[in-house]
């Protein structure tokens, strides 16, 4: 009897290892497919910026180029249009931009989080409304306000209005600041130190993960913005990046008389906009894990 109960729970226990591995082999195999799906169109393009006219356009494409040319690289930095000019509007724009979010993101966050004032509860909230409208909602809005200010086709006009998009990076704040005790807080007023003192040696410091990730983010969008900076410059010297290659269409009769061709081009031009975002992630990803896994984004 004893017997037959060790085999039954021996078999079920292997059964069950059994289904927790296939389990496992089709999560993994899923994971790739997904994986895959999203790495296919990078690989594409970066293929795409290295192969010559003949093999963009072959009745049977291939994956990657046999024989590979840096002319659609040529074409793009030194012909087509000055990319780096655009590069240097995105520099300007893009930290202009994120450092005056970052800065009145902590401010916000910290007097939200730990600064006692009426309605503070309600000035937040109504804050944190502004998360759920979709920039386009209001561009027209916006155009009629920057252009009664005379903010359009500037720097600062663009820095301005990435600057003050603070739904977000004033909640992930918030967050960061409350997730730092209290009790150290209170050892820090006991020693005499006062508000600012507060912010700068103690919160500031501990909350440095919070800062990483609204600094990623707010990098990545104001870089790849499109719509809105299109409708506020009218200028093409102040053209950043992701406007800026757009004006690779205008160039296909030209590409009709060389070895290039528009689809070159523009994989090229997709990368170097590209980069600087890949380049940011990879050298910031070990602070935003971390900030994620401290509980940055729990409410």
């Amino acid at each position: 009897m004893e017997t037959a109960m060790h085999k039954r729970n021996t078999l079920e226990r292997g059964l069950a290892w059994l289904g927790g591995h296939w389990a496992r082999l089709l999560l993994h195999a899923i994971m790739i497919v997904i994986s895959m799906a999203c790495i296919l169109p990078l690989v594409w393009i970066v293929s795409s910026s290295f192969k010559p006219k003949e093999e963009l356009y072959a009745a049977v494409p291939t994956l990657f180029p046999t024989r590979p040319t840096l002319l659609n690289w040529y074409w793009c930095v030194s012909i087509m249009g000055p990319v780096l000019m655009y590069l240097k509007n995105s520099c300007i724009v893009t930290l202009g931009g994120m450092l005056l979010q970052i800065s009145a993101a902590t401010l916000a966050g910290f007097a939200f989080a730990r600064l006692q004032f009426r309605g503070r509860d309600l000035l937040f909230y109504a804050i944190l409304g502004f998360m759920f409208l979709p920039r386009a909602g209001g561009l027209m809005a916006s155009y009629e306000m920057m252009n009664f200010l005379h903010l359009r086709n500037s720097y600062l006009g663009l820095i301005l209005a990435f600057g003050a998009s603070l739904s977000i990076p004033v909640f992930i704040m918030r967050q960061a600041f409350f997730a730092i005790p209290r009790e150290l807080e209170d050892s820090a007023v006991i020693d005499g130190a006062n508000t600012s003192q507060l912010f700068w040696h103690l919160a500031l410091p501990m909350a440095s993960s919070g800062v990483v990730i609204i600094g990623i983010f707010a990098f990545v969008d104001m870089w790849g913005d499109y719509l809105f900076t299109w409708t506020m410059l009218d200028t093409e010297k102040l053209y950043t990046v992701a406007v800026g290659i757009t004006t690779t269409i205008g160039w296909s009769a030209e590409f009709q008389r060389q070895q290039v061709s528009t689809y070159g081009a523009n994989s090229a031009a997709y990368l170097i906009s590209m980069l600087p975002v890949i380049i940011v992630f990879i050298a910031m990803q070990r602070w935003f894990i971390r900030g994620l896994t401290e509980g940055i984004l729990k409410f």
